[in-house]
């Protein structure tokens, strides 16, 4: 069965509307693992804007299960998480506009030394990840940098008007998925993913883990946020 992690984003974007304490990322990482959740996931990005620095340090003493933090490989932001130490970075582009949305890393045209940062990290116990497209190239360059897991990005797959361009995206992270598993790389998926969309995904076996904020939040509005992870988890277990 496939593991599920609650990415925070969406709590501290909720939180920015007001410039307030709530709600707090803290207290929904603390109900997404009383209701089960395997791991909690948050963005760390240029513009500091939903989850701020001292959110990180807390959810490193209260996270019980995994904590990932996903960013991209500014020396700044490496330094910051070899001091927090979360279970699992996860590597996206970086962009100078800090309103760009969170996009890829193309291993066809790397700016960085991700084998010598991903070296560095497994040295003080962190393991690394990188979002990529869902393509077989994509994957093996993620291996040769020297990745425990790849994170699939599942958004076009979200984005399918119809039947036909679904299962053609269906197939590409299907594919994908197979080639990270056979080279050793735990296989994870993200963005877009809701309670009906998920499903088709849980049915393939070399899925190991769904990463998901957005749906939850929305869902947590109706049915609070328990329960709201709870079926997510019912999702994602194929069940």
């Amino acid at each position: 069965m496939a593991f599920l992690s609650v990415n925070l984003d969406t709590v501290g974007a909720m939180r920015e509307i007001r410039r307030i304490g709530e709600p707090d990322p803290c207290q929904a990482a603390m109900l997404a693992e009383m209701a089960g959740a395997d791991g909690i996931t948050v963005p760390m990005q240029r513009s500091r804007k939903a989850i701020r620095e001292r959110d990180l340090y807390l959810l490193k003493g209260i996270v019980k299960t995994r904590l990932t933090i996903e960013m991209p490989p500014i020396e700044e932001f490496i330094d910051k998480a070899t001091e927090i130490k979360p279970w699992m970075i996860t590597f996206v582009a970086d962009h100078a506009n800090v309103d760009s949305p969170v996009a890829t890393i193309d291993f066809k045209n790397l700016t960085h030394d991700f084998k010598s940062i991903t070296s560095s990290l497994s040295g003080t116990g962190i393991i690394s990840a990188f979002f990529v497209e869902p393509e077989t190239d994509e994957v093996k360059g993620a291996a040769k940098s020297g990745a425990t897991a790849v994170t699939l990005n599942c958004l076009h797959y979200a984005e399918a008007r119809t039947i036909e361009n679904a299962q053609r995206e269906l197939d590409r992270i299907d594919a994908a998925a197979q080639a990270a598993s056979k080279v050793g790389l735990t296989v994870i998926c993200g963005r877009g993913l809701g309670y009906k969309n998920v499903v088709p995904l849980s049915e393939i076996d070399a899925i190991d883990e769904f990463v998901v904020g957005y749906a939850i939040c929305c869902r947590a509005m109706l049915v609070g946020f328990e329960r709201a992870v709870k079926e997510m988890i019912t999702a994602v277990s194929g069940k």
